[in-house]
C-alpha cells in the first residue's frame, strides 16, 4: 500500500489516553479517600473589588469560591421624567431604581436554556425584579427627586448562590458610584436538599441547588440589623 505524504500518519498500536487519565484519576481518589462532608453552616471564600469599569459611575466584582462570578455596574442619578413635564405627586418624589440582570451565554456548564429564549428572558427579568426588590430599602431614594439610577448585573459564571452574589455586587457598585444608601446590602442563598431531616445548607453550589427542593435567598443589611428581601420557592 503506498504511503500517503500529506498527513502524518500514527503508531500501528496505540491506546486512547482517556484510558490512562482515567486510571490515574481512580487511584487518587483511592489514595484520597472519600472527601469529608460539608458544613452547612460554614460560608463560602468571596472575593469582591469595586471600581473595575471605567465607562460606569460605579461598579463592582464579586467572586464566590465554586466558580460564581457577577459583575455589576451602576449609573446615576439621571433625570427620569421628561421636559416639561408636571412635578411628581406629594410622596411619590422619590427617584426610581432600574435593574437588569442578564446571564452570559458561556455562564453555565449545562446548556439550561437556548440563550434568548422566552425561557431565558423570563428568568432575567424575575432576577431583575428581585435584585430591585433586595436593593431598594437599602438606597435612599427620597434624596434623588424625579431621577432613577441603574444598575447592571452580568452573571459570568453560574457556580451557585448567584442571585445573592449579585446583590452584593449591585450595592458595593452603588456605593462606589456615590448614591446615598442606608446601609449595604448583603445577600445570602440557603437551600435543602430532598432528604429528610435535612438542614438548611448556606451559599449553596450550582450542583446542590439543582438538588434542593426549597432554595431562599436572603438580602441583610448588617448595620441595621434588617432583612430587605426574602426570596424563595419550593417545598
Amino acid at each position: 500500500m503506498p504511503l500517503d505524504h500529506r498527513r502524518v500518519r500514527g503508531p500501528e498500536e496505540s491506546q486512547p489516553p482517556e484510558l490512562w487519565g482515567r486510571a490515574e484519576d481512580e487511584g487518587e481518589d483511592a489514595d484520597a479517600g472519600a472527601a469529608p462532608p460539608r458544613d452547612p453552616c460554614a460560608l463560602r471564600p468571596l472575593f469582591c473589588r469595586a471600581g473595575l469599569l471605567s465607562q460606569a459611575e460605579g461598579s463592582a466584582y464579586v467572586e464566590l469560591s465554586g466558580g460564581t462570578k457577577v459583575l455589576c455596574a451602576a449609573w446615576g442619578p439621571r433625570e427620569a421624567a421628561e421636559p416639561g413635564a408636571p412635578p411628581p405627586a406629594p410622596g411619590l418624589g422619590g427617584g426610581r431604581l432600574l435593574c437588569e440582570f442578564r446571564r452570559a451565554p458561556f455562564a453555565g456548564r449545562g446548556a439550561r436554556w437556548r440563550p434568548g429564549s422566552a425561557t431565558e428572558r423570563e428568568a432575567e427579568r424575575e432576577a431583575a425584579s428581585a435584585l430591585r426588590e433586595a436593593l431598594e430599602p437599602a438606597v435612599r431614594l427620597a434624596r434623588y427627586p424625579r431621577a432613577r439610577l441603574a444598575v447592571s448585573a452580568l452573571l459570568l459564571q453560574d457556580g451557585g448562590s448567584a442571585l445573592a452574589a449579585a446583590i452584593s455586587a449591585a450595592a458595593l457598585a452603588l456605593a462606589d458610584a456615590g448614591v446615598e444608601m442606608y446601609d449595604l446590602a448583603v445577600g445570602c442563598a440557603l437551600c435543602r436538599s430532598p432528604a429528610p431531616a435535612a438542614a438548611w445548607m448556606l451559599q449553596p453550589g450550582e450542583e446542590e441547588e439543582r438538588r434542593a427542593v426549597a432554595r431562599l435567598t436572603v438580602a441583610l443589611l448588617p448595620a441595621l440589623n434588617q432583612v430587605s428581601a426574602v426570596l424563595g420557592g419550593g417545598q
